[in-house]
């Protein structure tokens, strides 16, 4: 496996193809208009497509702010997760963001609800790939979330902080 990360514009050939992988793999309350990322003349919004060779294999959103880098959406072609992908296009954000503590944002654990086996997947998944807990959790549109971190542990009042600047910086970018 040769990943290699594209930097995806409005006019990018493979918006298509993240958009259908977008609207499949996040529920309709987590999902926003990608256009505010790829519009943005802050420099904050960022979209980034993965190819193995020319096969596309997933995408990752976004916001960087000072030394921290959120991945706000970030998903894999269904059939090719279990596979290293993940893992592959993490390592390389990790590589493209070198000096940045990288946080992810994950639905808490519940076992009340009926993705909590999901849930649970994805935080191992995150902390095999070397992401660390946080104090920080926070709840928007209806759900429960905590913050995972790479590279640096982030406290909420960093993150607090952070989302502060995104929303001083660019109305549009509030919308997330």
């Amino acid at each position: 496996m040769n990943l290699r990360i594209k930097i995806v514009t409005e006019q990018s050939k493979e918006l298509p193809q993240i958009e259908k992988l977008y609207r499949a793999a996040f529920p309709d309350n987590e999902r926003r208009p990608l256009a505010p990322l790829l519009q943005d003349d802050t420099g904050h919004g960022e979209v980034l497509a993965f190819y193995d060779g020319t096969c596309f294999c997933g995408f990752a959103c976004f916001l960087t702010c000072g030394d921290i880098s959120h991945i706000i959406y970030f998903a894999i072609e269904d059939f090719l997760r279990g596979k290293g992908y993940g893992t592959e296009a993490l390592s390389a954000m990790f590589k493209l963001k070198k000096g940045k503590r990288i946080i992810v944002d994950i639905e808490v654990e519940d076992e009340h609800e009926v993705n909590n086996t999901q849930r649970q997947k994805r935080k191992q998944f995150y902390l095999r790939n070397g992401f660390c807990e946080t104090e920080v959790k926070y709840r928007w549109r209806q759900e429960s979330y905590e913050i995972l971190s790479l590279g640096g542990i982030v406290s909420a009042d960093e993150f607090r902080d952070f989302w502060e600047q995104i929303y001083s910086d660019s109305d549009a970018l509030s919308i997330y």
